[in-house]
């Protein structure tokens, strides 16, 4: 499985990333339907401070090409073009995007280090998110 999007580096201090990254969405999906794009989660530096976030598609080589289409020129976002190859085995939670910080809350509780997640936003804002466990 292969990611392919463009990643930014956010801080994450008292969830001020929910914003940002919704402002990333948001931006996005002018272009895109949010249910054809994938947020992909990465990179956490030692302290949680800071981490990656990319938006993009796997497998969908008709949205990629929609994707790159996007200008981010006169945005916020100092974007990076990326392609990731990713592990397949993912555990799965499911909720609404209301309930955002409840999920990642119950995810955290799981005290696992993971290393990946995926998040997927229907039209309905309904949230799935699928996180790859290293122990």
């Amino acid at each position: 499985m292969v990611f392919k999007g463009y990643k930014l580096k956010v801080r994450c201090i008292d969830w001020e990333q929910e914003e940002y990254l919704g402002d990333f969405w948001n931006y996005i999906s002018k272009y895109i339907s949010k249910n054809k794009i994938v947020g992909l989660g990465m990179n956490w530096t030692k302290d949680n401070l800071y981490f990656e976030y990319a938006l993009g598609v796997i497998g969908n080589d008709e949205v990629l090409k929609k994707l790159k289409q996007i200008d981010f020129s006169n945005t916020k976002f100092n974007v990076e073009y990326v392609e990731i190859k990713l592990p397949n085995e993912w555990d799965i939670f499911k909720g609404k995007l209301t309930e955002l910080k409840t999920i990642y809350e119950k995810i955290d509780n799981c005290s696992r280090k993971y290393d990946y997640e995926l998040e997927y936003i229907d039209d309905l804002d309904n949230l799935e998110i699928k996180i790859h466990f290293v122990n």
